[in-house]
């Protein structure tokens, strides 16, 4: 154990251990907050447990913590641009977050595809598997757009003010009933708010602790208090059969403001995470996690998915809440997350292979970035397992047209040169969502 430590912490002597503490926690949360949605009726279909325990909703509030994500995520963008420069910052950045994906699309599509031929529910089970990779996308296109966004720090006020103004006008056509594809503009403006919000973390972490602590519960009373007042969901998940506007889907002005509590106070805990993470022990667990956080979260999607068939294949079915109900869903959190660990390590393997192919098509560095966005999001409408069908928008879409885009931007994404970012890929907090 001494001697694994002892590697680890010579990989990753550069790292920021933070920042990556902050990116592994909020993946292995959200993961935790998928192993436990399942639910299974009485009736014999899968279902959100917070559709039948709407108690369960003030848990949305704790497992929601994807703002973190993104405003970790700055700190690293910028440090990797000032070092890089846009193109060569374009290039990596897309190669290194679009690799893990086209193993995993390029895998399930292969899958998926044929099993239509025998069974109806290939499509649905397509669409599952691929439906969060909208994150992947969503990230994709913000990081696309951070040698922009990184010019804008000099004046922070203005800049998430008048953002905010903006997000909150999208809002307003929800309500108002506008057209529905404007209300979908939010789902990068509000992932781009927070992550604009973390440009912000370096200073916010030298501004007095008291201070930022004391936004942090302001922020986060405005964003308890627009949820119950207003007419948004009190969850900060889409729950099914709500009637109120979502907070994630799209994202909305109360995950805005609860994003920038979140921001204010890891800024305010930030000295008591340092000392806690000085620990080389410690620190090791959160390095070997990370370097595999885009696996995790990809790979953690068909083992819930198991975990769900499984009981409904043995008609298994309790009430929501009672205490066999928390055995068995706090196992599947106890399974998921190694096993997730461990098939992220195999499908590294695959992109360790794949990952010194060089470009045939070299596309312009931002085009390779941008649609590596815009495919990763289309492919999470479309799923897997859909020959012809509609993607984001309802354009027209197709599974294996979709994974063929993903390999083209992927490959036109091939660095001129190998790229040593704050911990190169292959490396204990490298690459990959958790290391980016």
């Amino acid at each position: 154990m001494a001697g694994l430590v002892a590697r680890v912490v010579a990989a990753t002597g550069n790292r920021d251990r933070v920042l990556d503490a902050v990116k592994a926690l909020a993946l292995l949360v959200v993961v935790a907050g998928h192993s436990l949605a399942w639910h299974v009726t009485p009736e014999g279909t899968a279902v959100n447990v917070l559709e039948v325990s709407r108690g369960l909703i003030v848990l949305t509030w704790g497992f929601q913590v994807l703002p973190l994500f993104f405003a970790a995520g700055a700190v690293s963008n910028a440090a990797s641009l000032q070092r890089h420069g846009a193109s060569a910052f374009w290039l990596h950045r897309t190669r290194s977050l679009t690799t893990p994906v086209l193993v995993y699309a390029g895998f399930w599509t292969l899958v998926g595809l044929p099993m239509t031929l025998v069974s109806d529910q290939a499509q649905p089970a397509g669409r599952f598997l691929s439906q969060l990779l909208w994150f992947a996308g969503v990230y994709l296109l913000v990081v696309a757009a951070a040698p922009l966004t990184v010019r804008w720090r000099g004046r922070p006020v203005l800049t998430l003010g008048v953002w905010l103004v903006v997000i909150v006008g999208v809002d307003l056509t929800r309500i108002g009933q506008g057209p529905s594809w404007l209300g979908w503009l939010n789902l990068l403006l509000v992932w781009g708010w927070l992550h604009q919000l973390g440009y912000c973390l370096p200073a916010l972490r030298r501004a007095s602790r008291a201070a930022v602590g004391l936004a942090a519960v302001i922020l986060l009373a405005a964003a308890v208090g627009l949820a119950m007042v207003g007419p948004y969901s009190s969850s900060l998940v889409t729950v099914g059969g709500d009637a109120e506007l979502s907070n994630l889907a799209p994202p909305s002005t109360v995950l805005a403001v609860y994003g920038a509590a979140q921001v204010m106070a890891l800024a305010a805990l930030w000295p008591t995470l340092g000392r806690w993470l000085s620990d080389d022990r410690r620190w090791a667990v959160v390095a070997l996690v990370g370097a595999r956080g885009m696996g995790i979260y990809l790979w953690h999607i068909p083992l819930v998915g198991v975990a769900a068939a499984v009981a409904l294949a043995v008609g298994w079915a309790v009430a929501p809440l009672s205490g066999w109900w928390w055995l068995v869903h706090v196992s599947v959190v106890l399974v998921v997350i190694p096993l997730a660990w461990v098939v992220a390590g195999v499908a590294g393997r695959v992109e360790e292979r794949i990952g010194g192919f060089g470009r045939i098509g070299p596309l312009p560095p931002v085009v390779a970035a941008l649609g590596a966005g815009a495919v990763v999001l289309n492919i999470s409408v479309t799923g897997f397992a859909t020959w012809t069908g509609s993607g984001m928008l309802g354009l027209p879409s197709s599974a294996l047209v979709n994974v063929l885009l993903l390999a083209l931007v992927w490959q036109a994404a091939a660095p001129k040169a190998q790229l040593r970012a704050s911990g190169g890929r292959g490396s204990a907090g490298g690459d990959g969502l958790a290391g980016t």
